[in-house]
């Protein structure tokens, strides 16, 4: 009978149990145990992920390089040097486990004295008690069934543990046997390793044997040389042969001897073929296999289980036996230090002994002399230096603490006893914790690992308690720290960001506990945010579930630990894609890089809060693994690089700010002052701008704004939103890049500078365009400094005066905008009822500015009406000619017409493109200029879009910036985007089709002048203006108000002088301005008076049809006056000189120049239509090709000798007049004549054209003899042009004319001539093929051009084969052998008819929509007997002969790159020079390869009827997209880019079905997954391919 427990019992017992439950490992079921007294205990430890596993288990799932992967989730975590024991202890599982070894050893003592209470020895008692004591007293009884129960429960206990010892050592049997054949598989390679390292070792010990056969190789040279000059003869008189005219010019005697010549074998030493070293490669097998025995071997103690022979353990294997206290034996874990000589992934048990704690000397121990004794390390179980009271209640009894002092001591000494290799320094180690994205993440140091423990226990300390508790008093604000349950019993604490109210829709600042709705949190030590929410009555309580309060002691308690997530941002990394920023395949794949474990953190400097580091990661080959480079190379992030010009169109810009009106007092702000001359000013009437303001912040002030709308690449230019003084978001504008990732912005709201980073930039959205900027460029009229600049104290003084105070403006001038605004400034009385004294006087009465001179000058008046006075050598005009042109303000000007006064004109200048090209408008016309603008308006604003052909110079309408002009369309792009000219303006734009109107006939006109720079020329002896004074006249001119002085009327461009004012209001000339900073020479002449002019030089240098005047030294020019005259009509009826000088002798006059005339040479014999080999001797500035035929570079060679020959001696110079010169002869840099073509004169030199090559150089005067040589021979280049092509922008650019000289110059190609021109001179048009592919796609390809639609059909790329010689050639074939019978062809496999489906598999892929496919459905009676015959084929390779016969489609066996022999088939010749090698195709796989001759073998014919395992296909249904922005295309399919062919590649793989669609012209089939779809369709969804 079985006594019932009472109720005490039974609660024990169930604590029993769940302690039991809880203190056992949940992955091999072994219990929790603590270090005690000799016994080294099973502790659990806590991994990264936060998974909790025994000892035992940790030290079999460590890897040799020290990272355990977590059996639960597979995350990593890296142990470092300490091992197993360096991870963090549960301290929780430990409290318990020492908690229910008190409570046992308390009711163990409890026990003792009951029953001692019980059942002691009674005393000396009565006779009557003892009477008594025989009969069974009621207490005996209640014993009896205690203990029969007690008994009954302890049966079943040990049933128990029966069950669980038979099931557990059947586990564990099976876990350790996997075990131990992991690690003896881990031994066997890393074994095999080290015999292939030393197998690399002998294998660089075999470069002498060629210093053995050097001799071959120098025979083998003299053959390569004796081969060469035979197969250079055998051309030459092939070339005779077709030619008998060539035969003069080369020496067939010498040739006929080359070819007759016989070989003499027996010359050449052949014994090289027959040399032997004397290497030799030797095998110990005996001594191999007893070694492998000694150091690859199963150890149990000291029992070997895999050797015959057993003998004793060496000394440091009984180091590993520990007997333990009462003489029996139990297996623990060795810990601590592991054995630098074990086999990856072992961990064997070691035996605990006393004797090894001891110190050194202090026991018997031995040394440890052996090489194979393994570096044994014990270390204490908890190493933390925390005091005893933040151990939450868990103390170490006094003897432990003394065996784990002894446990560092005995560790250091057996370190300093076994010296090992120290680890290099490395930098500071990190963990991951949070990635927003590669910009924006969290890492702590590893360092702070034992920090961030203790912090952890102080906080869950801190929240055991109920003071913590939020109550319903409490109040929580945004910003203050609480503390935050993050998991089960896991406390962080953490700040509160957002705070909602119950009721509220909108976030508050403060709140009561108890109306908490929701509230986000951010994590100070892990770097994320987390958002919590409250509903119901119960809020409060929920809130103290979630949350605790930090009260001013746990404040000041949790400060001394700093926040341990660090926030990082990766240096100098911006997304791929600027426009969506940073993917979500970044983040991930920064995720699956780092992972959990710990990498070493670079810090490169700091950015307000952030740092900027990259983060590197040990590799498997011990190199860092930069993170930054490993998201470029993964194409998902590239380097930040500032753009000075935006790539694509012209980025958004603000409204310019609104002028305030003329001599109209109006209240405004000075918002910045850099001087009294530059300033900015707000205007106070706008209500708007505060408005924009408040939105602004309420825009990029809140949460989520900085990934949404974050600038990672800004742009010279571009308007955004910046950072204004650490907290206000303003309106900007990039204006430019100091460096590194800082960028200048305006502010245009208040006109001032600031430096700030990228990451202060935000994007604009497009609803903060609608208000103008705020600020107005202003400047302080009628005062100016008194030194050259305003001295600081007038900046001072200004600033104190006006800087962010009311003024009144009034503006006194209305300039461009930009210029500054001329304003005068007033003070405002304290009453703002009356004005002040003026700023400006102010600033004069104190000394520190002065008034300007222009105050009491008057306005001009208009030049219109201003009458010059004729200069002193012309008859005054009659008064009808003097009468000044005045325009009728009801007429209309569309055209412009000069005035009748040319001198000091005002006008604009609105675009320079160099000295020689500038554009101007005339101040006076700006009415006129306005009217035509106002009609545009009228007539073209509502005008509706009309389908029109545009062709090149139309005229039209066109809508710039929303204001309509006149125009000439330059080019039209296939793209619908057309470049036009502003007839008005002088600059070109490029506008969308959409943009432009027709324009009216009697709309057509200008009201522009273009005009140049008169009396100077470009410096440095060139013809043209360089980029650095195009770009400086440009810089300072544009937009500039101007005076200008028409020189010649009727030339264009005109010839005119420029003034315009600098800062100090003097008129400076441009043109000496160019002079003095040395970007122009002035233009020397001589002016010979008309009398002493020589009649021959009158005509011949001015020319009125060409309207140019050549100025030269000795030539003589029409004087400006007069031609002025000429052109207004006024004659000089006495051609007299008055000259206010004394008379001076008449000057010094050349003789005239010798008029030559001589004719071109001429034209060139154009190649007839069809394929041919020409070489390519030059190519021009503007893309001209010039090639010569083989027989033009023999009768080039001819030619230059008859050249020489003609002429011996150099001419006498004499000074020609080159106008009528076009042939010449021309001395060369080598000194050798050349035959010539005038271009152009320039100075002292002459720009001519090699007419045989197409070299155009600049020849000096004295190297140039106006004479034609050779006037018979046609000139012996031809100029070509590449077909179906047209340059961007109309005319080949340097970049494309430079690529072009790099890939022609010098070779020999194949040309397909494809157009004869109509005129002999004119360039033939042709199709280069550079190594197989048309040199028209290679300029497409890099955007060099565009294809020509009406010719860009693909038979104009297909080269075709070259016509066959039909020359009877008696050729004597006799004693030659037959020609070897070609086999026949390889067949494909019989596919399914159409609209059945069958399996297939990809073999290769050649490009997305074309692919080499198998069928799977193939019978193995098919496939088998093809392998076993390769097979076979290949262990007889040596019986092949080697193929000499190439037919194309031919079959061979091809040697593949692993070194076997394939079926392939022959598609033709490759390379030729140096050596031949042939292009085959392996019919089996689909791949083509290049292979020399001696890797080519005789198809066998067994092998000829088995059909082709790969059959090329088209892939219907889809095909190249017609817009693709990706810039990497595939190089023989530039129309497919390289994304998509990778995509393709990632979708071919798996199980894959396949349809026949059409058989001719080409096998089409359509791919189907195995579900149905269609296997394109991800490509189109990503347009990366079009639908078919």
């Amino acid at each position: 009978m079985r006594a019932k427990l009472s109720p005490g019992c039974e609660r024990r017992r169930s604590r029993e149990k769940m302690t039991d439950a809880t203190v056992t490992c949940n992955n091999c079921g072994l219990p929790y145990t603590l270090p005690e007294d000799e016994v080294v205990g099973n502790v659990p430890h806590v991994l990264h992920c936060g998974h909790i596993f025994c000892t035992v288990c940790l030290r079999t799932l460590e890897s040799p390089r020290g990272f355990i992967a977590c059996p639960e989730c597979k995350m990593g975590t890296n142990v470092g040097e300490e091992g197993v024991d360096g991870l963090q202890v549960d301290s929780r599982i430990i409290g318990l486990i020492y908690t229910a070894k008190m409570n046992t050893k308390k009711r163990e003592r409890e026990g003792d004295k009951h029953r001692a209470r019980r059942f002691r020895s009674p005393s000396a008692s009565p006779p009557d008690q003892e009477q008594q004591s025989t009969e069974v007293s009621p207490d005996v009884l209640e014993v009896l069934d205690e203990a029969l129960s007690k008994a009954t429960e302890n049966l079943n206990t040990l049933d128990s543990l029966y069950q669980t010892l038979v099931t557990g050592i059947q586990a564990q049997m099976i876990k350790e046997k996997s075990r131990i054949t992991k690690e003896i598989e881990d031994c066997v390679e890393k074994a095999i390793g080290i015999l292939y390292r030393r197998r690399g070792v002998l294998m660089s010990e075999i470069g002498s044997v060629e210093q053995l056969f050097s001799a071959g190789w120098d025979e083998c040279q003299r053959v390569e040389d004796r081969r060469k000059e035979l197969f250079t003869a055998i051309q030459k008189a092939r070339h005779v042969r077709q030619v008998p005219s060539l035969g003069t010019y080369c020496h067939l005697d010498k040739i006929l001897k080359t070819l007759q010549t016989p070989v003499d074998a027996e010359s050449y030493d052949m014994s090289c073929l027959t040399l032997c070293s004397e290497l030799k490669c030797i095998l110990q097998m005996d001594c191999l296999t007893e070694s492998v025995k000694n150091f690859l071997y199963v150890m149990d103690g000291n029992v070997k289980l895999v050797s015959k022979e057993s003998p004793g353990p060496p000394p440091a294997e009984r180091l590993c036996r520990r007997p333990v206290k009462g003489g029996g034996e139990r297996s623990g874990e060795r810990r601590g230090g592991r054995s630098s000589l074990r086999a990856p992934g072992s961990h064997r048990t070691a035996r605990a002994s006393l004797g090894l704690l001891k110190l050194p000397g202090a026991g018997s121990a031995p040394k440890q002399n052996s090489a194979f004794s393994p570096n044994i390390i014990i270390e204490e179980i908890i190493e933390e230096s925390d005091s005893g009271a933040e151990r939450d209640g868990m103390a170490l009894e006094p003897k432990h603490i003394e065996i784990q002092n002894v446990q560092r001591r005995n560790r250091k000494t057996v370190q300093d006893r076994m010296p090992v290799p120290q680890p290099k320094a490395l930098q500071e180690w990190v963990v991951l914790t949070h990635i927003i994205n590669p910009t924006h993440f969290y890492v702590r140091h590893v360092s702070e690992r034992k920090a961030g423990t203790a912090l952890a226990r102080k906080i869950n300390k801190l929240c055991s308690g109920e003071e913590s508790c939020f109550t319903a008093e409490d109040e929580i604000n945004t910003g203050v720290l609480v503390l935050v349950r993050w998991k089960d019993d896991v406390w962080c604490r953490a700040v509160v960001c957002e705070l909602f109210q119950n009721g509220c829709l909108e976030s508050v600042t403060q709140c009561p506990a108890a109306e908490v709705a929701r509230l986000r949190v951010f994590f100070q030590d892990y770097g994320f945010s987390k958002g919590f929410s409250f509903s119901g009555e119960g809020s409060l309580s929920g809130l103290n579930e979630c949350l605790r309060k930090a009260d001013v002691a746990a404040k000041a308690e949790l400060h001394r630990w700093a926040p341990q997530a660090i926030k990082c941002s990766l240096k100098d990394i911006i997304p791929s894609d600027l426009v969506n920023g940073w993917s979500r395949e970044a983040c991930d794949e920064m995720r699956r890089v780092i992972g959990s474990s710990a990498v070493e953190m670079q810090v490169f400097g700091e950015d307000r809060d952030t740092l900027l580091v990259d983060l590197k990661k040990p590799s498997v080959d011990d190199t860092l693994l930069s993170l930054r480079e490993h998201l470029v190379f993964m194409e998902l992030a590239r380097f930040y690089s500032p753009l000075a010009a935006p790539g694509g169109g012209k980025p958004l810009l603000f409204y310019p700010p609104v002028y305030p009106k003329l001599n109209t007092e109006l209240p405004a702000v000075v918002s910045h002052v850099n001087t009294p001359s530059d300033f900015y000013i707000q205007l106070v009437d706008n209500m708007e701008f505060l408005l924009l303001n408040s939105k602004l912040q309420d825009c990029y002030g809140s949460p989520g704004s900085d990934s949404e709308l974050q600038i990672y690449c800004p742009v010279q230019g571009q308007a955004c939103v910046a950072i204004y003084d650490e907290k206000d978001w303003c309106r900007a504008q990039v204006t430019g890049f100091p460096g590194g990732r800082m960028v200048e912005v305006r502010y245009v709201d208040f006109g001032n500078r600031k430096t700030l980073s990228v990451n202060d930039l935000r994007q604009i959205k497009d609803e903060f365009f609608a208000l103008p900027a705020m600020a107005v460029w202003c400047s302080l009229a009628d005062v100016l400094s008194v030194g050259d600049t305003w001295s600081d104290e007038s900046i001072q003084v200004f600033r104190k005066l006006t800087e962010q105070k009311l003024v009144i403006v009034v503006v006194t001038k209305l300039v461009p905008q930009s210029a500054a605004l001329p304003v005068r400034l007033f003070e405002v009385s304290e009453s703002f009822t009356e004005l002040q004294a003026s700023i400006g006087e102010t600033l004069v009465r104190q000394g520190l500015a002065c008034l300007s001179k222009q105050t009491q000058l008057k306005e001009p008046p208009p030049l219109e009406a201003a009458v010059w006075d004729p200069p002193l050598d012309e008859v005054t005009s009659s008064p009808a000619e003097l009468t000044p042109h005045t325009d009728e303000p009801s007429e209309l000007l569309l055209s412009l017409i000069l005035p009748t006064c040319l001198k000091d004109l005002r006008v604009k200048v609105t675009h320079v493109t160099s000295p020689g090209h500038i554009y101007v408008q005339l101040l006076q016309f700006d009415a006129h200029l306005k009217r035509v603008h106002d009609l545009l308006k009228r007539e073209f604003s509502k005008s509706d879009l009309q389908e029109v052909d545009w062709k090149v110079d139309m005229a039209c309408a066109a809508n710039v910036n929303g204001v309509w002009e006149r125009g000439k369309v330059c080019t039209v792009s296939s793209s619908n985007v057309s470049e036009v000219l502003r007839c008005d303006f002088g600059n070109t734009v490029k506008l969308h089709t959409s943009n432009l109107r027709p324009l009216l006939p009697e709309l057509v006109g200008s009201l522009l002048l273009e005009c140049c720079l008169s009396d100077i020329r470009p410096a440095g002896g060139r013809s043209t203006w360089t980029a650095t004074a195009c770009d400086f006249i440009s810089y300072y001119l544009t937009g500039a108000t101007a005076v200008m002085t028409i020189k010649d009327p009727c030339a264009r461009p005109a010839p005119v002088s420029l003034f315009c004012s600098n800062r100090s209001g003097q008129d400076v000339s441009i043109a000496d301005f160019l002079i003095s900073e040395g970007l122009a020479l002035r233009e020397r002449s001589v002016r010979v008076p008309p009398a002493l002019k020589p009649a021959s030089a009158e005509c011949e240098e001015s020319n009125p049809e060409s309207g140019v005047t050549l100025l030269v030294q000795d030539e003589c020019v029409p004087a400006l006056e007069e031609s002025v005259c000429e052109e207004g009509g006024v004659t000089n009826e006495t051609p007299t000189l008055s000259y206010s000088c004394p008379p001076r002798p008449a000057p010094r006059t050349a003789p005239p120049p010798e008029r030559v005339r001589t004719q071109a040479y001429l034209p060139p014999e154009l190649p007839p239509c069809g394929h041919t080999l020409m070489s390519i001797s030059a190519v021009s500035d503007d893309g001209v090709i010039y090639a010569m035929t083989p027989q033009s570079e023999c009768e080039f060679e001819r030619l230059m000798e008859c050249l020489q020959q003609h002429i011996k001696t150099l001419p006498q110079q004499k000074r020609y007049n080159w106008k009528s010169v076009l042939g010449c002869a021309v001395m060369g840099s080598d000194m050798l004549w050349y035959r010539g073509q005038v271009l152009e004169v320039i100075r002292g030199h002459v720009k001519v054209r090699y007419v045989d090559q197409g070299i155009v150089e600049n020849i000096p005067v004295c190297h140039v003899y106006p004479v034609v040589l050779c006037e018979d021979v046609p000139q012996l280049c031809v100029p070509c042009q590449i077909n179906g092509v047209v340059p961007v922008g109309g005319a080949w650019q340097w970049d494309a004319v430079a690529l072009m000289k790099d890939l022609l110059l010098g070779r020999s190609v194949s040309v397909q001539v494809i157009e004869l021109p109509e005129n002999l001179r004119g360039m033939v048009t042709v199709e280069i093929m550079l190594d197989g592919m048309a040199l028209s796609r290679i300029m497409v390809h890099h955007q060099h051009a565009t294809i020509d639609p009406p010719i860009s059909s693909l038979e104009d790329y297909v080269v075709k084969p070259p016509a066959p010689d039909l020359d009877n050639w008696d050729l004597n074939t006799e004693g030659l052998e037959e020609p070897q019978t070609v086999l026949g062809v390889y067949t494909n496999p019989r596919l399914q008819d159409k609209g059945k489906h069958f399996r297939v598999t990809i073999k290769h892929i050649r490009t997305p929509n074309e692919v080499f496919l198998s069928l799977l459905d193939l019978a193995a009676s098919e496939q088998e007997p093809l392998v076993e015959a390769l097979q076979q084929v290949n262990r007889d390779i040596g019986s092949l002969t080697q193929l000499t016969d190439f037919p194309i489609e031919g079959p061979c066996l091809a040697e593949y790159s692993d070194g076997k022999y394939y079926r392939a088939k022959l598609l033709g010749f490759a390379e030729l020079n140096p050596c031949v090698k042939i292009l085959v195709r392996h019919v089996d796989f689909g791949s083509d390869d290049i292979l020399p001759p001696c890797k080519l073998s005789c198809l066998p014919p067994a092998l000829l009827r088995f059909p082709c395992e790969a059959v090329c296909v088209r892939l219907a249904g889809f095909k190249p997209p017609r817009v693709c922005v990706e810039l990497e295309r595939i190089s023989y399919r530039p129309e497919w880019s390289m994304k998509s062919m990778l995509e393709m590649i990632d979708l071919l793989h798996g199980d894959l079905s396949a349809v026949v669609t059409a058989v001719e012209p080409q096998l089409t089939v359509v791919l189907y997954n195995m579900d149905g779809t269609l296997v394109h369709m991800p490509l189109v969804e990503k347009g990366l391919a079009d639908n078919e």
